[in-house]
């Protein structure tokens, strides 16, 4: 059986293998909305939502400013007692709750809002100086 005359008329119509329908000069896609929302979709975001730094981390923003970079992700769990974190485009963002403590970094450069105060260190310890 000769399918070829299916397959001209499919081609025709704008339909591929993968079942697709297409209008390009319409600029019409089907799935043209779904794939733009999930493009637009950022790691651990509800659907509609946007990274953006809530709280304790947008204080420290407005303290940093650019060093603090933009969010690339929402703010979310670590631990089952309330820690968080949140990529930026420099560092990343943490919040700690045992220390109620909100700090950046950007890899080696730290700062801090802690219940004492500001606080900005070098080095790989992620935690902030004692005293």
């Amino acid at each position: 059986m000769d399918l070829s005359s299916v397959t001209t008329v499919a081609s025709i119509l704008g339909l591929t293998e993968t079942g697709r329908l297409t209008h390009g000069a319409a600029g019409y896609h089907p799935n043209a909305a779904v794939q733009a929302d999930q493009a637009a979709a950022a790691p651990y975001c509800n659907p509609g939502q946007s990274p953006a730094f809530a709280v304790g981390m947008a204080d420290l923003k407005q303290r940093l400013g650019n060093a603090m970079g933009a969010p690339l992700e929402c703010e979310h769990p670590t631990s089952a007692i309330g820690d968080t974190v949140q990529q930026t485009t420099t560092g990343l963002a943490a919040y700690n709750q045992l220390t109620n403590t909100v700090s950046f970094t950007d890899g080696w450069r730290h700062w801090a809002q802690t219940p004492r105060g500001a606080v900005t260190w070098e080095g790989t310890d992620p935690n902030p100086p004692p005293g």
